[in-house]
């Protein structure tokens, strides 16, 4: 029996990822608690954060100057000569509006994960916030210039996904204490 409705089948994903983060989370973050941490500890998210903050600022001004260098549409009123713009000017325009609106999208999500995580693993979570950033540079490469954006898209925008739900699974479970416990008893004694 297939599910046709895509709420329900987003729902069902979602739990099903969840549990999934839950089990991983149990056992990987054992005798982790969630605290805050000195600034040399967090150096590593603050760098992401501050890096993350410079990228959201060149993809919006990449946006904005493809769109004024190759957009006849509005200078049709104008005296000002446009550029002579490329074939697939109307795609290059579409790559630099969803690469800065995906960026604008996720942004929240990266920074609340990794700064939730951090509380728990604060290296961990640089290690995978500069993952993220990575990915997030290859966004606007992966999604093309086409009509459509390429199949490659997906290598940019789920491993995002996965790791900020990790990120706040862990970050929740260990607040609350639901990990597994480590014992510190010595065997023999």
């Amino acid at each position: 029996m297939a599910i046709s409705n895509p709420d329900v089948t987003t729902l069902l994903m979602q739990i099903g990822f969840y549990v999934i983060f839950a089990v991983i989370a149990y056992f990987a973050e054992a005798g982790q608690n969630f605290e805050l941490h000195s600034v040399k500890e967090l150096r590593w998210v603050l760098l992401d954060t501050i890096i993350l903050l410079i990228i959201y600022g060149f993809y919006r001004f990449r946006e904005g100057m493809t769109k004024e260098a190759y957009d006849i549409e509005s200078k049709k009123e104008s005296a000002e000569e446009p550029l002579l713009p490329p074939q697939n000017a109307q795609y290059l325009i579409q790559n630099a509006s969803r690469t800065a609106g995906n960026l604008s999208e996720q942004l929240p999500n990266f920074v609340l994960c990794t700064w939730l995580y951090s509380c728990v693993r604060p290296f961990t979570a640089g290690v995978i916030g500069a993952i993220e950033l990575v990915l997030i540079v290859i966004y606007p490469f992966v999604y093309g210039t086409g009509p459509k954006p390429t199949k490659l898209l997906s290598i940019s925008t789920i491993p995002r996904y996965i790791l900020n739900e990790y990120m706040v699974v862990a970050a929740l479970l260990t607040l609350f204490g639901l990990t597994r416990s480590v014992s510190t008893a010595v065997p023999g004694k």
